[in-house]
């Protein structure tokens, strides 16, 4: 999240360490910020564990075992779902978010206001604010406190295999491939290449029509940051879009915004194609197909973890983030000031903004230009993805 951190052990354990104002760290506690992760995991029912987890703004979502969808926090636009009356909660409730008759989640995306959940039959639903229209129910704004019964409409006999909440936008990839954005496009953040881009321009559904992603491509990951959009395609091309303004579209460009994926995809090195991608508010982060890991945009608290100046990015460096003699990257998660990634070996390292110590090290909440290890982490779980940009909505 902005200054908070989830991950899940490899025995299905979920830790939350971190700012604690909204009691988004889930540990039932007088809403305390922790600087390392406690070694008591959060408390998500007898016998349960998680498999999936996302961390918003000031609030946190994670699915269970058996699907079930719980959510806690500030609920002050209803992001929690659980059709109560925007009351924050510091734990997951008894009762999990009510996703119609049996179903249950496969995916989970949450960030500022609003949060989304692909069900297990393929349906996309999503709850909270409203106000841009990023709940694509297509009605008149509404926040809503808890999964509408009818699903978004994706287009006749589609369903969705992915999701990315962003500040004030969402974004769906389709079972066949297809990606669509709704809500607020004030900076082209919906990729559909239009015309009009105020303050107040925005859509309440999903188009018709299909982001345009190049002749022949489809979308196999996405990651929707605050003003901008980025998809890994089919060929392992990385394209972004949308707002620019610290280069964290990564075209090497002037910082220009664009209003659709460009014809030519992101340099990530002669030969590199993407496997993941997760889009912070103004940074944006990817694994390459050799393990490597690399960064741009913002770099104001030390994000892009380069352990250089603080400088910003316009492009990938030649050059990958050092985590550590041979070690490659499994999952990352570019959210709020600061970065995560999971290593081969199931180390957990973080750098960046560490004011409320979200990065987990234990240290004096000092900022890291370059990887730290979080206190205890080994054997953490790669296969669960901590953001890891796959396109699940696993924190994405």
């Amino acid at each position: 999240g902005y200054y908070h951190t989830c991950a899940i052990l490899d025995n299905g354990d979920l830790k939350c360490w971190g700012s604690d104002s909204y009691g988004q760290l889930g540990d039932g506690g007088s809403n305390t910020r922790i600087e390392a992760p406690s070694s008591t995991p959060i408390d998500l029912g007898a016998g349960r564990t998680a498999v999936a987890v996302s961390a918003g703004e000031k609030h946190s979502c994670a699915i269970l075992d058996n699907g079930d969808l719980k959510c806690w926090g500030r609920d002050n636009q209803g992001q929690l779902g659980d059709g109560g009356t925007n009351t924050d909660t510091n734990a997951p409730s008894s009762t999990a978010i009510d996703l119609g008759t049996n179903r249950t989640a496969v995916a989970v995306s949450t960030e500022n206001g609003h949060a989304c959940a692909i069900l297990d039959n393929g349906d996309l639903k999503c709850w909270g604010s409203d106000y841009w229209g990023q709940l694509g129910d297509g009605g008149t704004n509404t926040n809503t406190n808890a999964p509408s019964s009818t699903a978004i409409d994706l287009g006749t006999g589609r369903t969705a295999v992915a999701v990315s909440v962003g500040f004030h936008h969402t974004c769906a990839m389709l079972d066949n491939g297809d990606l669509k954005c709704w809500g607020r496009d004030n900076h082209g953040q919906l990729g559909d290449g239009g015309t009009t881009h105020t303050s107040s321009t925005y859509t309440k559904a999903p188009s018709t029509t299909a982001i345009d992603l190049g002749t022949g491509r489809t979308a196999v990951a996405v990651s929707a940051g605050f003003y901008h959009t980025c998809a890994i395609l089919d060929n392992g091309d990385l394209k972004c879009w949308g707002y620019d303004y610290s280069g964290q579209l990564g075209d090497g460009g002037t910082n220009t915004k664009t209003y659709a994926p460009s014809s030519t995809a992101i340099d990530l090195g002669t030969g590199r194609t993407a496997v993941a991608v997760s889009a912070g508010p103004d940074h944006t982060c990817a694994i390459l197909d050799n393990g490597d890991l690399k960064c741009w945009g913002r770099d104001s608290s030390g994000q892009l973890g380069d352990g250089g100046t603080n400088t910003d990015t316009n492009a990938p460096s030649s050059t990958a983030i050092d985590l550590g003699t041979g070690r490659t990257a499994v999952a990352v998660s570019a959210v709020g000031y600061h970065t995560c990634a999971i290593l081969d070996n199931g180390d957990l390292k973080c750098w960046g903004g560490d004011s409320f110590g979200q990065l987990g090290d234990g240290g004096n909440l000092a900022n890291q230009g370059s990887p730290v290890a979080v206190s205890g982490s080994n054997t953490w779980d790669s296969s669960t993805g901590l953001s890891s940009g796959s396109g699940s909505g696993s924190g994405s």
